[in-house]
């Protein structure tokens, strides 16, 4: 690859992030540019174009870096939200077995 591929490979990334921001903000995620990029990977075998294939790869790896960034923040959110409930549990648990019953007679 010559530097002008790279520079190309590496537009393609940015446009990727940037496109995949711009997609979140519509709520539909970064799975089009995924797919674009997915696309246009046979189009750079057909026309034996190195210019596409540099494109595309940035795509691809500009979506996979946003989708799996995206999916380590889920993961890392659901744990956080588990450890609070678990911890929540168990102060209430304890503070049932603290209080003495109060029954009025």
């Amino acid at each position: 690859m010559t530097f002008l591929h790279l520079l190309v490979l590496i537009l393609g990334v940015v446009a990727a992030v940037v496109a995949a921001d711009l997609l979140g903000h519509r709520d539909l995620g970064p799975w089009p540019v995924g797919l674009v990029a997915l696309l246009l990977f046979p189009l750079a075998g057909w026309f034996y174009s190195p210019w596409l294939a540099a494109l595309a790869l940035g795509l691809g790896l500009g979506a996979s870096a946003v989708i799996s960034v995206s999916w380590a923040r889920t993961i890392m959110q659901r744990r956080h939200a588990r450890r609070n409930q678990a911890r929540d549990r168990d102060q209430a648990r304890s503070r049932q077995l603290e209080e003495p019953p109060t029954r009025k007679l």
